[in-house]
């Protein structure tokens, strides 16, 4: 757990904007960010270790609240 990504986490829901915009550009690992930030999981348990079906369920979860955008 590198500090940075800790101190993203310590910024609470005010990053998901941010971390899902950096999620549909770079495909970053942001998914244990995420989960632990907005208490949900849109990821089906058989999608769980691929990583377009993972980055997929949460872009949309983030269309869905409202945080598609940065």
């Amino acid at each position: 757990m590198h500090p940075a990504y800790q101190a993203i986490i310590g910024m609470g829901a005010a990053a998901l904007p941010m971390i899902l915009e950096d999620l549909r550009q770079n495909s970053g690992h942001w998914y244990w960010a995420l989960k632990a930030i907005s208490n949900e999981d849109p990821v089906v348990p058989g999608d769980r270790g691929s990583i377009k079906k993972m980055r997929n369920a949460w872009l949309q979860w983030g269309e869905t609240k409202g945080l598609d955008r940065a």
